[in-house]
């Protein structure tokens, strides 16, 4: 069997019929073909162009993550002091020889202990926080997501391929078609 000249692969319904086809048989087949792939179709071009908005998006992240990671300055941990300075306080207590000295640097160590307290709670959460927002926004986050949303992208252009190829071998398929019908009643008529 050979194969249909491409030329002569219906593309849409406004192709006229070939020869020896009748024209209402000709609209039913083409349309029948293309209605049955639109939603297929427009679904896989609505996927690659979903994945080409998440790409744009993921880089953009990474360029903002970028941004912010050049633009982050050092911060000293503030609680470095106050431990050393509760050490200190608790030292300056044992050498406290009066009653009344004692309870006034017992107060004093006691407003610093709590201070340091809360401070390590605090700091705890905050790096609980910081290490949250690192795994979700961080340059190598940022990085992994764009690399991840590229893979995307390649796989439904693949996909997109294929639907077109489907299409194709459809469109194909009809063209035997109707060229085996051209030849049936040329013989007939023969």
């Amino acid at each position: 069997m050979t194969e249909p000249d491409p030329s002569s692969v219906p593309s849409s319904t406004g192709a006229g019929p070939p020869a020896g086809v009748d024209p209402t048989e000709w609209q039913r087949l083409t349309e029948s073909l293309e209605s049955r792939f639109a939603p297929h179709a427009e679904a896989a071009a609505a996927e690659v162009r979903s994945a080409e908005q998440k790409l744009a998006q993921a880089r953009a992240d990474l360029e903002r993550a970028r941004q912010e990671s050049a633009g982050r300055r050092y911060q000293s941990d503030r609680l470095v002091f106050m431990r050393a300075s509760v050490g200190e306080e608790l030292e300056g207590l044992e050498r406290k020889t009066t009653p009344k000295k004692l309870r006034v640097a017992y107060r004093y160590l006691l407003a610093r202990a709590a201070e340091l307290a809360e401070g390590e709670v605090a700091g705890y959460r905050a790096d609980q926080a910081a290490i949250e927002r690192d795994r979700e926004h961080s340059v190598d986050a940022r990085a992994e997501a764009e690399r991840q949303a590229a893979v995307r992208l390649e796989s439904a252009r693949q996909m997109h391929d294929r639907v077109r190829q489907a299409q194709e071998a459809a469109r194909r398929g009809l063209a035997v078609m109707v060229e085996k019908l051209g030849d049936d009643s040329e013989r007939a008529s023969a």
